[in-house]
């Protein structure tokens, strides 16, 4: 490749408002320059400037970082305006609650901006309750259907409603939740009543378990056989007579271990310790590649993921170069650390989901990169209350809750991008790397 010229480097340089006051050694040196539009000194290296499309002046990519990053109040409100909540207390942040009366029924209520703009859940808990309630004349027909007769006004779902057992004539005061919705029964008095044992054997029976021992009662383990699978089980009759539930093993919530092993071994990893439980980690060899690994089971053969890092052809390849990044979220108010190979499409996911890329850094082995980032997470961690994840598991998947931070303080001070990107940068460099 071509040695560039230094005029034609000074010009690309001042097209990106930097003014070079040094001479132009190489692309990968740093080149010191005046930012045109602060005044400041800089040092940036031609090739992050030019080529990879990095601001060369720190000072404005924090400020513009920052600005991107404050919502504007009124832009806020007229959001929440717009999802039928009016608000009457000052705007502080998104993750904040924020005083506001819902414009439907007319309640004061607390949402947080970040949940009901972003999130999209609903901003009012009064309505929220009353969609969730059953018209009265359903409830009652539900409830008759299900063997008790409502004597009294309906409520709501979670009150006790007073009724009378159509079957033993007793009043009893069941939830119509517990009774419509989880399907348990209306009358405690029923649910009580003594099972005939050689009844109880053949409703077990039907449902594919062979009893072993006498009857316990409803609600104690019962000792069987799985007709199907011929594993010992010990499921409640209350539970295979009032909701079908049968053998565990068969249903998939349990499993043996000579199973566990054969399902690792079909899919390419051979175990060489005794079985556990499915969620802890096997330490297992590759039948591919002959690298050990600790995959766990349930990644393996029940999430269909492949257990060897190195023989991976999809997700994180810890043998392939990549990228340890960070990315920010104006709505969050958020940051987030990541790693990816290179080449792949993970940060436009992010982008696609209002996350904007600051700043990467490359890295020859991907295992590198995954180490940097646990190091920068800890180093977050550690600095107390304020630093801990921004999101919670299960709201909605932003690739990785566990790697955000707020940039805000407990105090309200901003902690800038910049810094961030710092604690990342120096976890490279305690690494050697």
């Amino acid at each position: 490749m071509a040695r560039i010229s230094t005029e034609t480097a000074k010009t690309k340089m001042i097209e990106r408002y930097l003014w070079p006051i040094a001479e132009f050694k190489n692309t990968q040196e740093r080149w010191l320059c005046v930012c045109m539009k602060c005044g400041n000194f800089v040092t940036p290296r031609y090739n992050n400037v030019v080529n990879k499309g990095a601001g060369g002046c720190k000072k404005c990519a924090t400020e513009v970082t920052i600005n991107k990053l404050r919502l504007d109040p009124e832009v806020a409100k007229s959001k929440m305006i717009e999802r039928k909540l009016w608000p009457i207390a000052k705007f502080e942040k998104t993750l904040s609650t924020w005083l506001c009366v819902c414009m439907e029924c007319g309640e004061f209520v607390t949402p947080i901006y970040a949940n009901v703009v972003t999130r999209k859940q609903g901003g009012c808990k009064f309505c929220s309750i009353k969609a969730k309630t059953s018209d009265a004349t359903a409830a009652k027909a539900a409830m008759i259907e299900r063997g008790v007769w409502p004597i009294e006004d309906f409520r709501n779902t979670s009150d006790k409603w007073l009724c009378v057992c159509m079957e033993c004539g007793k009043f009893v005061t069941p939830r119509y939740n517990s009774v419509v919705h989880k399907g348990n029964g209306g009358c405690e008095h029923c649910g009580r009543r003594e099972l005939d044992p050689e009844e109880a054997k053949k409703r077990m029976i039907s449902h594919d378990l062979w009893p072993i021992t006498k009857f316990p009662g409803s609600n104690h383990p019962w000792l069987c056989v799985c007709i199907e699978c011929g594993e010992f089980v010990t499921p409640r009759y209350g539970g295979t007579a009032g909701r079908g539930r049968g053998c565990k093993f068969c249903a998939g919530i349990a499993l043996t271990p000579e199973t566990a092993k054969a399902r690792m071994i079909k899919r390419g990893m051979w175990p060489i310790e005794t079985f556990k439980k499915s969620g802890e980690k096997w330490l297992s060899v590759c039948m591919k590649c002959g690298e050990f690994n600790s995959a766990r089971y349930d990644s393996v053969a029940s999430g269909n993921q492949g257990g060897c890092t190195a023989c991976s052809t999809s997700g994180f390849r810890e043998r392939d170069p990549a990228w340890i990044y960070l990315v920010v979220n104006d709505n969050l108010n958020a940051a987030k650390v990541g790693i990816c190979n290179i080449g792949t499409g993970r940060i436009d996911k992010h982008e696609g989901r209002g996350w904007i890329l600051y700043k990467y850094h490359p890295l020859t082995i991907g295992a590198d990169a995954r180490t940097a980032e646990k190091l920068t997470i800890s180093t977050w961690r550690s600095r107390g209350e304020g630093w801990g994840a921004v999101l919670a598991g299960g709201t909605e998947k932003y690739d990785g809750f566990t790697e955000t931070v707020s940039l805000t303080r407990t105090d309200k001070t901003i902690t800038s991008v910049e810094t961030l990107w710092l604690d990342v940068t120096n976890a490279v460099a305690h690494l050697n790397l």
